[in-house]
């Protein structure tokens, strides 16, 4: 018993501080251990001989683990990489390809006995047998030397002229393309007729049984949406592939829904001097119009190709380096799409997203998960409007008494009041603006921004209040009652002048369009005319939502328009009101209504910083706020 104690007080206050400095002690040092604890010479032996035994078992045990975390990291790898080259597509079809037993036979020898440098030489194989098959071609190919299974493999990926990610976002892009195929060429059960907002919903039971996750485990909190929708266009096909590739264009087109976008790499132009196989890697912000919807803020690479003459696919993948704070995954979505007679085209939209419902207000939880708020039905609606109004600005039949120089400019002009008042709500579009009141329960947020440059834009401190309420009325009846109703009841800005038309221009079929621009103006008579202010006016409805956008004018500012001059330094302070489907005030499913989201933007030219906002001042905008709210509580109750 004392033998053992001397050893367990040996270990305990000298033995591992000794070890650790000589784990190999002379005679003499074991000697002198043994006398202080009075124990065996043998004892003392025997005892460094066990820690060194059991310092290598353990070193050796977790060198084990590590190396089997990079043998497990490793065999995934080569199974995805083995999975690509068995499921590759035909460049002339678009079905699944062959590949020669021999060529496959190849690449399995590589990749069952590649060590790590070989990894980037495998990569770079791979990449090259996608871009044979989808014509893309890879510049600086040359042979690597005492390689006979690769002859044509490329050095260029470990010479790094190109970049490791361009073949790994090739891979990427041809797999999320099959995807994308099959979901827009299957039918029931993967896809169900959607009751709310039109198209159809994804069966994930289903998707999950028939495709591998293309972004990995989906994230905790993480929750999924993904509809389908259908609709003819008149556009050709290879125009709204162009339309897509190009940033600016894209953005235009799909007016309202990107608050903004860029183009952060081109990987590939395409080949033959068309867009077929064009890859490039994007970043946008989609926005829905409310302060309770964040931004979904999206880096993802974007491949286009032309599957036969006439017939183009264009998919999306969002994809990841180091960027945090992301609440939004995009799943393969895009569209296919199929010529048709007469310059028309058939569209097939899928959208696929996995986000964070957290981050969304339950009054908006049912109708962006029913799809209704991202979904494919609001980009083809988007799609239709943008096609109509260009329809419409070149028609010699509606509102033939304008020029055409006129319409450009008021459509310009509106286009640009439209996009800021959205990017103003959601605050995208890079938009810098001070937060000054967004603590209290039921009252707006209110935001204050310093414009100094006078261009385009009024001088001075400018605030912005939104806020959303839930009414029991479908939205299409509310906007409606809008239009049609006295506008003094809602309106505490522009009541007084926005009476009548001066000019009108339907972005639609017809005259009776919803989707229209006008200049309003007033009963009353003004001495001279620079002191007319006139209202410049958009509306917008579909069945995913509507929109009234207005911003005042003076007579210098219409006179720039008629005369189709130069918009850009026209200065607009816009307001406005969306109105989307709604589901009860605490988003309880099956009550239908809808959500207003109101939007009103106040010039204070006695304020010089934000800082100076007063107490009196943000209640004086909460009372415009209330007033707004009331009178469209008001409108509902008249009709009831």
């Amino acid at each position: 018993m004392h033998t053992s104690f001397s050893l367990f007080c040996f270990v305990s206050f000298c033995g591992n501080r000794f070890f650790k400095k000589n784990p190999h002690p002379t005679e003499k040092e074991r000697t002198e251990i043994a006398n202080k604890l009075n124990i065996t010479i043998n004892k003392v032996k025997f005892w460094f001989q066990n820690r060194r035994t059991q310092l290598k078992s353990q070193k050796e045990r977790n060198e084990n683990v590590i190396l089997k975390k990079e043998n497990e990291q490793l065999r995934l790898e080569n199974l995805a990489m083995a999975e690509v080259l068995k499921n590759p597509l035909c460049n002339k079809c678009g079905a699944q390809a062959t590949i020669p037993d021999g060529s496959i036979r190849e690449h399995k020898v590589v990749i069952e006995n590649a060590r790590l440098k070989e990894e980037f030489s495998r990569m770079a194989n791979i990449a090259s047998h996608v871009s044979q098959m989808f014509g893309i071609p890879l510049p600086n190919k040359v042979t690597i030397p005492g390689d006979p299974l690769n002859p044509i493999m490329s050095r260029s990926l470990m010479d790094n002229d190109i970049p490791i990610q361009r073949n790994g976002y090739l891979v990427q892009a041809s797999r999320a393309m099959e995807v994308l195929l099959k979901l827009g060429n299957v039918n029931a059960p993967l896809w169900n007729r959607n009751m709310e907002g039109g198209g159809e919903t994804l069966n994930f039971v289903e998707y999950e049984r028939a495709f591998p996750p293309c972004l990995g485990t989906k994230p905790p909190g993480f929750v999924s949406e993904a509809t389908r929708a259908r609709s003819v266009v008149p556009m050709t096909s290879s125009t709204l592939v162009e339309a897509l590739l190009n940033a600016d264009q894209w953005r235009e087109m799909f007016m309202g829904m990107i608050g903004s976008c860029t183009t952060m790499e081109v990987l590939s132009n395409g080949t033959g001097g068309s867009k077929n196989g064009a890859l490039q890697l994007m970043k946008a912000e989609i926005q829905f119009i409310s302060p309770l919807v964040p931004v979904r803020v999206l880096k993802f690479i974007r491949f286009a190709k032309q599957q036969a003459q006439g017939q183009w696919i264009v998919v999306d993948l969002s994809i990841y380096s180091g960027i945090e704070g992301h609440m939004t995954r995009r799943c393969p979505s895009g569209c296919i799409l199929h010529d048709m007679p007469n310059g028309f085209t058939m569209v097939t939209w899928i959208e696929h997203t996995e986000y964070d419902e957290q981050s969304v207000s339950h009054q908006y939880r049912q109708l962006i998960n029913s799809g209704v708020g991202f979904g494919a039905q609001r980009w083809i609606s988007a799609l239709l409007r943008h096609c109509e109004s260009i329809t419409a600005i070149m028609s010699p039949t509606l509102s033939h008494h304008l020029l055409q120089d006129t319409k450009r400019s008021l459509r310009g002009l509106a286009q640009r009041m439209m996009s800021i008042f959205c990017g103003g709500v959601c605050l995208t579009d890079g938009q810098q603006w001070d937060l000054v009141a967004d603590h209290a329960p039921r009252t707006p947020r209110i935001m204050a921004h310093n414009y100094i440059s006078g261009f385009g834009e009024p001088m001075g401190i400018v605030t912005s209040a939104t806020y959303s309420v839930w009414t029991p009325t479908n939205h299409q009846h509310m906007f409606d009652m809008l239009k049609t109703k006295d506008r003094s009841i809602w309106d505490v800005i522009c009541h007084r002048i926005a009476v009548r038309n001066m000019i009108h221009l339907p972005l639609g079929q017809d005259e009776t369009s919803p989707n229209c621009i006008s200049i309003l103006y007033s009963n009353i008579e003004r001495t001279t005319e620079d002191d007319q202010v006139m209202v410049l006016q958009e509306t917008i409805s579909d069945m995913t939502g509507s929109l009234i956008v207005y911003a005042t004018l003076d007579f210098p500012a219409v006179s720039v328009v008629m005369n189709g001059e130069d918009i850009s330094s026209v200065a607009l302070l816009q307001s406005g009101l969306c109105i989307v489907p709604g589901y009860g005030e605490d988003g309880a499913r099956g009550e239908r209504g809808s959500m207003v989201t109101m939007g009103l933007q106040l010039l204070h030219p006695d304020i010089t910083t934000s800082n100076m906002i007063t107490m009196e001042t943000i209640i004086m905008i909460n009372d415009l706020v209330a007033r707004i709210v009331r009178g469209i509580k008001e409108i509902v109750r008249s009709t009831q």
